[in-house]
């Protein structure tokens, strides 16, 4: 004797819409889900497709019932299998989704925190670089500053009168104030640009592991919240299931 449509999806003739759309779920998305599937597999791909496209419509599902012996309607024959028995299963129904959905978060999160990272590192490059060249504009001045000393210095050794030779000294110590005065403000200075080049180094390696730590515990929050959809959804099915056995039983 051919099997029923029913029998197909691994359904009883009396169960819900939503029953027999867990049974036909169950049994047809793993092998929707291989990238190609030619023989057996997509015999029996088709068939179940072929039953659905039947059982799924409320119009074509009563005149097809109308069709079936009154046995059809009683206990599940030899012949029927259960969802959870049929050999196509081989994994529950939510399993492939949550997989999927926890890689993408993984994937989006190193993605944001290697951003994050790239972003700190060529900040720090350039802080670095800019400090780099105030240093080396602070030397050249430096070495300005002492040739010109040196040059004075010269000028007052080579024999001048009296008068014009305490002059000489009178801007010699000047000039030698100024640039003593000129080097210990270009230290300062580059003194202080260390230290802000340092603060924030230190303020953009905090914000980036704050925004790593949030993007981690959204990541977490969104993925437990999936779990527990999907958990729920499966107890349902399963509670659904149940259910429909024990009616089976009592008839």
């Amino acid at each position: 004797m051919a099997r029923t449509l029913y029998q197909v999806i691994g359904a009883h003739p009396r169960a819900s819409e939503v029953e027999l759309l867990a049974a036909w779920q169950r049994l047809a998305d793993p092998l929707e889900r291989e990238a190609k599937i030619s023989g057996p597999a997509a015999e029996r791909l088709n068939e179940l497709n072929a039953a659905w496209a039947v059982l799924g419509n409320p119009e074509a599902r009563a005149a097809y019932d109308a069709t079936l012996p009154d046995s059809a309607f009683d206990t599940p024959s030899s012949g029927e299998v259960m969802p959870e028995q049929d050999a196509a299963v081989g994994r529950p129904l939510f399993d492939w989704r949550v997989g999927r959905l926890l890689v993408l978060i993984t994937v989006l999160s190193v993605l944001v925190i290697g951003w994050r990272s790239c972003s700190f590192s060529w900040s720090s490059d350039g802080a670095r670089a800019q400090a780099e060249a105030n240093e080396a504009e602070a030397r050249a001045r430096d070495a300005e500053n002492r040739a010109r000393i040196e040059a004075q210095m010269d000028r007052a050794a080579s024999g001048l009168p009296a008068g014009e030779e305490r002059w000489q000294r009178e801007q010699d110590a000047r000039a030698n104030e100024e640039a003593r005065r000129e080097s210990d403000e270009q230290i300062a200075a580059r003194e202080a640009a260390r230290e802000r080049e340092a603060a924030e180094a230190a303020e953009m390696r905090a914000r980036a592991e704050a925004e790593r730590e949030q993007v981690e515990a959204e990541a977490a929050e969104r993925a437990a919240e999936n779990r527990e959809r999907l958990e729920r959804e499966k107890a349902m099915l399963e509670r659904l299931q149940d259910d429909n056995n024990r009616a089976m039983r009592l008839r």
